[in-house]
């Protein structure tokens, strides 16, 4: 027996961004550090900032030290994130943002150890943290997990479909975990298209500026989208069925 989910509001609280406190992965990079002035303009309480470049994490912190906690964390390293999770108890939002793409298709020499670290990155990464900060989420107030995906998450995209797989599987997971914790926690998954960033500086095509992008994010949790599309290539995708997931029983 097959059954079909597919979720477009939410049926339990709107996220409350205002006084929460943000764990946030993968602030060290454009989109994170987006995110860091638009939570702050949103007026959160307090920002884990996480990522590998500690020195410009602590450059970031002193802009706003009352409300930017610096942590230096690994995402494929278990150990680093069961520590960054046991200093963290008063978390209420998870941002799984970190995300690396190595550009590479499925033909190409070396894929396999390419696909490999995206996929440890970019899905495994997302599975620990997300396990590991269920208890603590789901013991805080209006707790949630948002996933930063990307429309490759829906379609094969040429010269990056190891990239693409980590996408699948991690949009498959969002929206698994999304059904088992709707009653814990609320799951969003994200799709952005070419976002302005240093990742794909080499692509000649429109792309939405980060500060942008992360606004138009923010604005869409407010008004309870699950599924959010934030710029205007990835809003063609907005209805696609790849959104739907069926479980066999």
């Amino acid at each position: 027996m097959y059954l079909r989910i597919h979720f477009n509001l939410n049926t339990m609280n709107t996220i409350i961004l205002k006084n929460s406190v943000v764990f946030l992965t993968g602030a060290d990079g454009g989109i994170g550090s987006a995110f860091i002035k638009e939570l702050i303009n949103r007026e959160v309480k307090k920002i884990y900032i996480t990522g590998l470049n500690l020195d410009k994490l602590e450059a970031l912190a002193k802009t706003n030290p009352d409300i930017l906690f610096p942590i230096k964390l690994d995402v494929t390293n278990t150990t680093n994130v069961t520590a960054c999770v046991k200093n963290c108890s008063d978390t209420t939002i998870l941002i799984n943002n970190a995300g690396v793409e190595l550009k590479a298709d499925f033909l190409d020499q070396g894929a396999s150890e390419k696909a490999k670290f995206e996929m440890a990155v970019n899905y495994l990464g997302v599975i620990d943290l997300c396990h590991q900060f269920r208890p603590i989420l789901k013991s805080n107030y209006n707790p949630a997990i948002i996933n930063i995906l990307s429309i490759g998450s829906l379609v094969l995209i040429k010269k990056i479909n190891t990239y693409c797989a980590s996408k699948v599987a991690l949009h498959l997971y969002t929206q698994a975990i999304r059904e088992e914790l709707k009653n814990e926690i609320q799951v969003i998954g994200v799709y952005p298209g070419y976002v302005d960033t240093s990742m794909v500086s080499d692509v000649d095509i429109k792309k939405i500026a980060p500060d942008e992008l992360v606004k138009n994010i923010c604005n869409d949790l407010l008004k309870n989208h699950l599924d959010i599309f934030p710029d205007e290539m990835s809003k063609l995708y907005a209805n696609s069925d790849k959104l739907s997931i069926e479980y066999l029983n």
